[in-house]
């Protein structure tokens, strides 16, 4: 219901969602949806028109309603360009491919009308809004309303979802749970649980039934627009719980109408990208794909495992698989009160991992700082525009369409140095803070510098040269490692984490093809700037007499001097304080530039191991294994070992972090490996013999190959209708076989030799022993 307008006011906000769609034929609207100092708004803009622009010289027609205007800005070739404004996006799309197909070029035209209006603005989330507003179904709508960027952090209402189904397509119950996100702590909490049953008395105040499912999904409608959260959590949320909800809404007539509009939400899967759920007003975040993109590592990201590492806590139900499947469905045949009690704990795990973590925190902040919304977050190339394309607009320049870049190969990776094989003792490791945002700001790097190149030029250790003058990344990157320093300071993890992760997505965007300013000399000015410091770093420490043992992209490993082993730290830190003087002096000397690099003290190892490569010729990159000394004390510490892949079984991991805490104390290990055998043999690991891995498209589209984990998946499901996607199998006589079914025919020698064998080999080839030798040679049989 609409209430009459009411009078001028200035109002606080941030921007959850946004949309934009032609009204008639000779409209654009631009949509965006938040939570204010007043509860929900909505902003409605009229008059915010879609554009591109194109080369001044070009001389074509325009259709009806275009209007061309000169503006002062000009492409990355120099030459002067204007602006095109349409009265639809429809319009603008139409336009853009007539051009096109006349061999006229266009500029910017692949911007998202949403987008270009905040980022114009420098508006990142936070809002302030001064217009006329009028009630509308419980929100604030504002019609064309002047708005700026602001500094507000909104008290938002987060609500957990989590279904319960049969294996086939019948919904049992629906849970919801409720709480806000204020700063004195959880507020009033919400619990609801909508079943399928006949309606009766319960003990469960929570417990609501209802004869059908489709009550159930009347009632869960009706719920969430009552309640009105702002932010939907869940595990799985989108791909399972959602889309599920949307099959029922068809079935039953019914529209998924879960925003904060009339509109019908869209539940849909890109291929190779994942679900995503598009709702007005209201936004989904999933626990998985959130918890990964925080950098969270697990065994894996069921529930179950995440709960109970994070919380201590575990599920009412903790069968997987087929026996998973029929406790739920024992429970809602006799005994429907457990099973409301067990779907409403899956939603407060949710909701509680969610506020222990901090998971809403982060990426609200993250918003602030990239520009990007809410459901936007993860597009670091949609980032970078945000931040870049407004600023140089200011500098006179337009920015190319993504299709239109010429990709010309990619930049060398970081250097990687072929490591001495062994085990070594005292090892310091040297480590570049941040290397690649400091390359830049040091060689003042970016695509507006390239362009301005002969302005004060820098040239590169590769001999690409940039603006010492004209630049806009470095000094947004100076100012967020500042803010950095500072959240350390503050203790604001949320603000340090989500700082790292703008500043890393940096050098990404610009050496990506899918980036509307990639150029080669961007990424391969970066890469091999890296390159050039790691050699002088590791050339330094040579000439002071060091033995380097590796190197790697931003960190050397070098070996300590005997007369140093007494004062580990403070040796290593007075050599990380000398090395940042020597590169400083040599930067400054010679590309006659400030070096801003910053190499710093990382680890000790008291004792470390380089592997071979599996080939047995020369180290292997990126792996090693060690035993960390800190001030705290020692503990083992691996890195690209099999021991944390989640490709390898939870019998490899025992047996490799057994295999080398032997060997750091001085035990032995041929014995160890020779008993470890037969134990595996004897059944003693049977229950930790499971390979896990996903599927990345479904069943029925593995044809040329089929893979061990989409054989097991087929005898699970093998009509593909199941829609899995995480697979767990044992290796047996037959074959690859699904861990649910617990099959007894396991194919231990598969183990041995695939799993037991490689790790082994990899410490016992440095000794002139072998797996073979110690089980085979000395037993003369597997069995």
């Amino acid at each position: 219901m609409t209430y009459a307008i009411m009078e001028l006011q200035v109002m606080k906000g941030f921007i959850l969602t946004s949309d934009s769609f032609d009204q008639a034929a000779s409209r654009h609207v631009t949509v965006f949806h938040g939570k204010g100092e007043s509860g929900p708004f909505e902003l409605r803009f009229t008059n915010n028109q879609p554009l591109f622009f194109v080369e001044r010289s070009g001389q074509f027609s325009l259709p009806a309603g275009v209007e061309r205007k000169q503006v002062d800005l000009k492409n990355f070739q120099g030459n002067a360009v204007d602006c095109l404004y349409f009265q639809t996006y429809d319009q603008l799309v139409k336009t853009r491919e007539e051009l096109s197909s006349k061999g006229v070029r266009t500029f910017e035209s692949d911007v998202r009308s949403p987008e270009r209006f905040l980022m114009e603005r420098f508006i990142n989330g936070s809002v302030e809004i001064q217009g006329q507003a009028e009630q509308e179904n419980g929100k604030l709508v504002f019609n064309n309303p002047s708005i700026r960027k602001s500094n507000y952090t909104p008290k938002l209402e987060i609500c957990s979802l989590d279904i319960e189904t049969s294996m086939g397509n019948d919904l049992f119950s629906i849970a919801l749970h409720q709480y806000g996100l204020h700063e004195d702590g959880r507020d009033e909490e919400k619990k609801i649980v909508f079943m399928v049953g006949e309606p009766r008395p319960t003990e469960l105040s929570y417990m609501k039934l209802f004869r059908t499912e489709k009550e159930v999904l009347l009632a869960f409608l009706q719920c969430l627009g009552e309640w009105d959260p702002d932010i939907i959590i869940g595990w799985h949320v989108v791909g399972f719980d959602l889309a599920f909800l949307e099959k029922k809404c068809v079935q039953y007539g019914l529209e998924l109408t879960i925003g904060r509009t009339r509109k019908t939400a869209r539940i849909v899967e890109r291929k190779g990208a994942g679900w995503f759920a598009r709702i007005d007003g209201r936004v989904v975040v999933d626990g998985p794909q959130a918890m990964r993109a925080a950098f969270y590592s697990f065994e894996n990201f069921k529930l179950q495992t995440v709960a109970s590492e994070i919380l201590g806590a575990s599920k009412d139900i903790e069968a997987t698989g087929m026996d998973k499947v029929e406790e739920i469905e024992r429970r809602f045949r006799e005994d429907k009160e457990s099973l409301a009690k067990y779907n409403l704990l899956d939603c407060e795990l949710v909701s509680e991992i969610y506020q222990k973590t901090g998971l809403i925190e982060l990426i609200m902040t993250r918003v602030t700082l990239s520009g990007m919304l809410m459901d936007r977050i993860g597009v670091s190339t949609a980032a970078f525009d945000h931040f870049f394309l407004p600023r140089l607009h200011r500098k006179g320049f337009v920015a190319s369409n993504i299709i239109d870049i010429v990709r010309e190969g990619h930049a060398a990776g970081g250097l990687v140095i072929d490591s001495v094989v062994g085990l070594h003792d005292n090892v310091a490791v040297l480590d570049f803070k941040s290397l690649y945002p400091s390359i830049i700001r040091t060689f003042k790097i970016d695509p507006y510098s390239r362009l301005m190149q002969d302005h004060n030029p820098v040239t590169t250790p590769a001999g690409l040269k940039f603006s010492g003058s004209e630049h806009i990344l470095p000094d947004f990157i100076e100012e967020l490692m500042d803010k950095r320093r500072m959240a350390k300071e503050m203790g604001d993890s949320y603000l340090s984490q989500a700082i790292k992760i703008l500043m890393n997505s940096f050098y990404g965007v610009m050496g990506s093809g899918g980036s509307r300013f990639y150029h080669a000399d961007l990424p391969t000015a970066i890469t091999g700037t890296g390159q050039w410091i790691l050699r002088q770093a590791i050339d330094y420490l040579e000439g002071e007499g060091y033995e380097v043992l590796y190197g790697d992209t931003d960190s050397v490993f070098y070996k300590l001097k005997e007369t140093e082993v007494t004062r580990p730290f403070d040796m290593a830190n007075l050599r990380a304080k000398r090395l940042n003087e020597y590169l400083s002096q040599m930067i400054k000397r010679q590309f006659k530039t400030e070096s801003e690099l910053d190499i710093e003290f990382e680890k000790y190892y008291k004792k470390l191991f380089l592997p071979p490569l599996r080939s047995g010729e020369g180290g292997a990159k990126k792996r090693y294994a060690g035993l960390l000394q800190s001030k705290q004390g020692e503990e083992l510490s691996f890195a690209g070992m099999e021991v944390v892949r989640s490709d390898w079984t939870k019998m490899a991991k025992i047996f490799q972090t057994e295999l080398f805490r032997r060997l750091f104390h001085g035990e032995d290990i041929e014995d160890f490996i020779r008993n470890f055998s037969n134990e595996l043999k004897e059944g003693k690991f049977n229950d930790k013999l499971v390979y896990k891995k996903r599927l990345t498209k479904d069943i029925s589209e593995y044809t040329k190959t089929i893979p061990p984990h989409v054989k097991a998946a087929k005898i699970l499901d093998p009509d593909g209708t199941k829609n899995m996607r995480d697979i767990e199998y044992i290796i047996t006589t037959r074959g690859p076989w699904p861990a649910e079914l617990n099959p007894t025919d396991i194919d231990y020698a598969h183990y041995l030799e695939k799993q037991v064998k490689p790790i082994a080999d990899s410490v016992l080839s440095t000794m002139d022993r072998s797996f073979d030798n110690i089980v085979i040679g000395d037993q003369l049989s597997l069995f």
